[in-house]
This record gives C-alpha cells, sequence and structure tokens, in this order.
C-alpha cells in the first residue's frame, strides 16, 4: 500500500528547518539560565545586529540545507559531488554565518582537489552536528527507501565529517524525517527504531537517555541539561529528539524549548523544526513565523520539486 506523501509536510520539514535556525540565531552561545533571565519564553524572531543579521534570518545550518535542497532538486536524486560543487558555490559565497571549524577545513580539502568521498574531515573533533542540522533533504527524497538513506546518509555525510558519530547523527534525523514525511512516523515508538536504524554508538545511547526522561516526564530545562546543547552531535540530536517527543502535535512549543537549552541554539531549533514540520506539516508552524523567516519563497518551492521527486518514485 503506498504511502500518503503530503506536500504540506515536505514544506513543513525545509521551514521548519529554517524557523527552527532563525529562531534560535541570535541565541547562539548564551546559556539557559541567561536566555531565561534576559529573553523568557522565546516566542518571536529577534535581531542580531552583532552577527549582522535582522531578526528571521538563518546561519549555516539552513545555507547547507539548502545546498541540498538544490542538488536533489536539480538532479532528482542524491550525488555526492553535486552537492560538493553546491557546498562549494556558498563557501566562495563568503557568505558563511557561522561555519563550523571541520566544514570549513573540508571545504578547503574539496578546494585543493580532493574528492568528496575523502574530504571529510576525521577523528573525536569532527563528531559536530554539521551533517545533522543540514540532513532533512535527504531525508525526505529518500524517503520510501530506507536502505538507500542509510547509505546516502553516510555519502553525504563523509564529504565534511568523517566520524561515526556525526554520520549516526545525519542518520537519525534523515530516518525520523523520512518517517513523518511518508506519515506513518508514531512518537511512541521513534526512539527504538532510530536507535535500530542508526545501530550501536554513544548517540543512540543518548536517544534512549532521551525516552527514558520522557517516560519520567522530567521538566526540559533539567532534561536539556542533562542531554546537553553543546555542538556535539549526540547531545544535539538526542535534546532535538527531546523536544519533539515531548510536544510532538505543537511546532511551537517543541522549537521554542529547543532554542531555550542555550548553547548551540540555531542548531538544536533547526533540527526539532525540521522533524515537527514534517510531522505536523507547513499548517503546523504559526503563520507569523512562515512569513517572517527569510527566503521562505525559495525554500517552498524547493520543498514543492523534492515533493514531486518523491511521489513519482511510488
Amino acid at each position: 500500500m503506498p504511502f500518503d506523501l503530503k506536500a504540506s509536510r515536505f514544506a513543513g520539514c525545509l521551514l521548519g528547518l529554517a524557523v527552527g535556525d532563525a529562531l534560535g540565531m541570535p541565541l547562539e552561545g548564551m546559556r539557559a539560565t541567561s536566555i531565561r533571565n534576559r529573553v523568557g519564553r522565546v516566542r518571536d524572531f529577534l535581531d542580531a545586529p552583532w552577527r549582522m543579521l535582522r531578526a528571521g534570518q538563518w546561519t549555516d545550518d539552513t545555507k547547507m540545507m539548502l545546498c541540498h535542497a538544490r542538488s536533489i532538486a536539480g538532479r532528482g536524486r542524491v550525488d555526492v559531488h553535486d552537492t560538493a560543487r553546491e557546498f562549494l558555490a556558498w563557501f566562495k559565497s563568503g557568505d558563511w554565518r557561522g561555519i563550523g571549524g571541520s566544514t570549513y577545513e573540508a571545504m578547503q580539502r574539496l578546494l585543493a582537489g580532493v574528492p568528496p568521498e575523502e574530504s571529510g574531515a576525521k577523528g573525536e573533533m569532527a563528531a559536530g552536528n554539521g551533517v545533522a542540522m543540514r540532513i532533512a533533504p535527504v531525508g525526505l527524497i529518500d524517503c520510501l527507501d530506507l536502505a538507500a538513506l542509510h547509505e546516502d546518509a553516510r555519502a553525504v555525510a563523509v564529504i565534511t565529517h568523517d566520524n561515526p558519530e556525526a554520520v549516526a547523527g545525519g542518520r537519525a534525523v534523515a530516518f525520523a524525517v523520512a518517517r513523518a514525511a511518508r506519515g506513518d512516523l508514531d512518537p511512541a515508538t521513534l526512539v527504538d527504531e532510530t536507535v535500530a536504524f542508526v545501530g550501536p554508538c554513544e548517540l543512540a545511547g543518548r536517544l534512549l537517555l532521551a525516552g527514558r526522561f520522557l517516560a519520567g516526564k522530567m521538566e526540559p530545562a533539567e532534561a536539556l541539561a542533562r542531554l546537553g546543547t553543546g555542538g556535539y552531535v549526540v547531545e544535539t540530536v538526542a535534546s532535538a529528539f527531546f523536544c519533539f517527543l515531548r510536544t510532538p502535535r505543537d511546532f511551537e512549543e517543541t522549537v521554542s524549548r529547543a532554542v531555550e537549552g542555550g548553547l548551540d541554539t540555531d542548531t538544536t531549533g533547526a533540527v526539532a523544526g525540521a522533524i515537527s514540520g514534517a510531522f505536523n506539516g507547513l499548517e503546523g508552524i504559526p503563520a507569523r513565523w512562515r512569513e517572517g523567516v527569510e527566503a521562505a519563497g525559495e525554500i517552498l518551492a524547493l520543498a514543492e520539486r523534492i515533493h514531486a521527486l518523491a511521489a513519482s518514485r511510488q
């Protein structure tokens, strides 16, 4: 029986990622206590003049997601070399908006002629969240073929992050997006199914911990403090999953809680927003955020194209 691939879920996923990124953008690096004291609940986009970014603008998270989306829309599938070409075009533009160290190093290697299969940073310092933040379009185009998704997620991950945890984080987010996009994501079983998909790793253990915190109805501030909200992919993905699964049918509450956790706020928000947006659809995102986020028109057009490509595979 074919899945019901609703265009709204594809649009909600990519726009939701951008919204979560933009909501967290001005708070990046702040601790949760500082956010609570200075801002309170985070319900609106804010200017970040020190970053030369206005309310509703986003960071490198969405920049790199758009690289994936443009490549998939143009090629009709995941193409590692074309994705690397899109990354380099972005890098050469100079509009980096917070590029991570591993990604910067990988771009330099690509510029020097290293092939994308070998350009990714290796070692412990490459276990950042740079893959998880951008991977959503891969989850959308491969939503009907999870075996292909498993391989494609790794292939595009190692362009920048050739690290097992970074790859696992990308696979986890892409899997959740895929299940949401095709309409068979069950919040009650998502943690266990994601753990089975990524296999044994530290990220899997942290996801199981998030599941225990959810079962125990732990308050989000305490849960995110324990799970972590820094740039380590194990922290980002577990915290984003916690926020989504705590309020799976409330996009606003999910992304607000994600960015209120502090530190790498834009990426936790982006990951939570991608999953929640795919699950709830475009209509689940508050109108003020849909209308106020940067480049909404381009993002929605790319989502429409990827939806058409995915639907044609049924």
